[in-house]
């Protein structure tokens, strides 16, 4: 990495600059330099290393190691078919969907490799085939790692600092990166600039042009508060944004980390109510959180409540042994009500009380006759709510991130209006669009953080190749 400086400004020259030290990003650069690049500068605006990777938890993969180890089938056709379906084929690129799903199960490989050891989980209880592989220490640890093994391979990092702008000569060619840090400006001269700056899920204004029916002020959020730079910055030089993005969301949630109720508050036992006392979904489906959540949307105030009784409540302490003391602490603090009476539970919800009679006489009633006839909820899933005190947990939406809306080709070239790639210009993870659809796809779970990981590498390896 050659370096001069000017009266003002900093100048620096490198064979590849990445924007965004996350996933994606790190993914990048180690991957270019494991095929050969070298004067790698990965550019990251906080103070460390990680981003919403650092927070995440599994990321998706098929025909891994891991599951061939466990004698588990996941087909890429299939879940490619799977993707496609739930999409009903629209919003997604099938092509980029191909390269991610095609690269997850190497990148499995690639990370067992680096010393990371996975575990095999289901989203849901019948999800076929698992695909969400955790990492021993979770996404901690695996951006640990990548830090670490780049370097190892010499890549550079300028923390706290921002891009400003993606640099392009008369001909179209990306020639270099502005950036901005504690010292000033520095100019980065280089051919291949990846763009790996996260969602926007602390931009309020961008979170209600592209969700304006999901989206209210103060909504809340587990995510960094990430401003979406790297659209700007694309746009800036050039490339075609989507009109529509993917809010990944989740539901019902007390708050961010109340456990162990913020499982409990889905499970399937209990009924769920809205504002005005009345059922609204099969509650067996709220393991589905990134589905569940639409009809949480289209309640009152995005609002629900889940009720049970004391027996529900016993018998999950066997498994839950301080359920009743979180439940107490939650009460205390107004987001959880405990009640011998049906009329105060109601007052508490702000329901008519002879409404929420009605619901739970009714869902009762299917409960005795072993048979639901609003919703056909799983019969053994039907217990009825007859032995105070009787609870009812708060549940609201939380923004977990976003998707989109850089578009990009299979190679994660970043294209202009015209469909054709930017020469030298690249996106990686969840800034980019045209492989999730509207609603999250629980099929292929933990796909955010594994697309990050798989577009990162695919993005670094193009951009050493395209280079030579």
């Amino acid at each position: 990495m050659d370096s001069n400086k000017s009266e003002n400004r900093t100048r620096l020259e490198a064979a590849l600059v990445i924007l965004g030290g996350g996933g994606a990003g790190l993914s990048a650069a180690l991957e270019a330099a494991e095929k050969g690049a070298r004067d790698i500068i990965v550019v990251e605006k906080r103070s460390s290393l990680g981003g919403n990777s650092a927070l995440a938890g599994g990321l998706f993969g098929c025909d891994s190691p891991v599951q061939a180890r466990e004698n588990v089938n996941a087909d890429k056709d299939d879940l490619f078919k799977k993707a496609m379906d739930w999409a009903h084929w629209s919003e997604i690129d099938p092509a980029v969907l191909r390269a991610f799903i095609n690269k997850s199960g190497d990148t499995i490989r690639w990370l067992e490799e680096k010393g990371l050891e996975f575990k095999l989980i289901s989203l849901f209880p019948d999800q076929d085939p698992p695909v969400q592989h955790n990492p021993k220490g979770n996404g901690a640890r695996l951006i640990q790692v990548l830090a670490e093994k780049c370097r190892d391979h010499g890549v550079t990092f300028l923390l706290k600092s921002s891009a400003k702008k993606v640099i392009r000569d008369r001909s179209g060619v990306v020639t270099g990166v502005l950036i901005r840090g504690d010292t000033g400006e520095t100019e980065i001269k280089t051919g291949r600039v990846i763009i790996a700056t996260g969602g926007f899920g602390g931009n309020p204004e961008l979170l209600k042009k592209y969700f304006p029916s999901h989206y209210y002020d103060g909504m809340p959020s587990s995510g960094l508060p990430l401003e979406g730079d790297g659209l700007f910055l694309a746009a800036d030089a050039g490339a075609a944004l989507e009109e529509t993005a993917t809010m990944i969301k989740e539901g019902p949630r007390l708050d961010l980390h109340t456990w162990p109720l913020m499982f409990f508050e889905r499970d399937p036992y209990t009924l769920w109510v809205n504002k005005n006392g009345k059922r609204f979904i099969d509650e067996s489906f709220g393991y589905r959180v990134f589905e569940s959540v639409n009809a949480i949307l289209r309640q009152p105030d995005k609002v629900s409540f889940a009720l049970f009784d004391s027996t529900i409540r016993k018998t999950f302490e066997e498994k839950m042994p301080d359920l009743e003391e979180a439940l107490g602490k939650e009460a205390d603090k107004g987001r959880v009500k405990i009640s011998d009476s049906w009329d105060d539970m109601a007052g508490w919800i702000g329901a008519n009380p002879e409404v929420l009679k009605d619901t739970i006489e009714q869902y009762n009633f299917f409960c005795e006759q072993g048979y639901d006839k609003e919703f056909a909820k799983n019969r053994q899933y039907l217990l009825a709510l007859n032995s105070a005190p009787y609870y009812a947990i708060k549940g609201m939406v939380i923004l977990l991130d976003t998707i989109g809306g850089i578009r990009i080709n299979e190679y994660m070239q970043v294209l202009d209006d015209r469909n054709e790639p930017i020469p030298g210009l690249y996106a990686a993870g969840v800034v980019t669009s045209g492989w999730e659809s509207e609603t999250y796809c629980s099929e292929l779970s933990a796909s955010a953080f594994g697309f990050a990981v798989n577009s990162g590498r695919i993005a670094g390896e193009n951009a050493v190749l395209k280079a030579k």
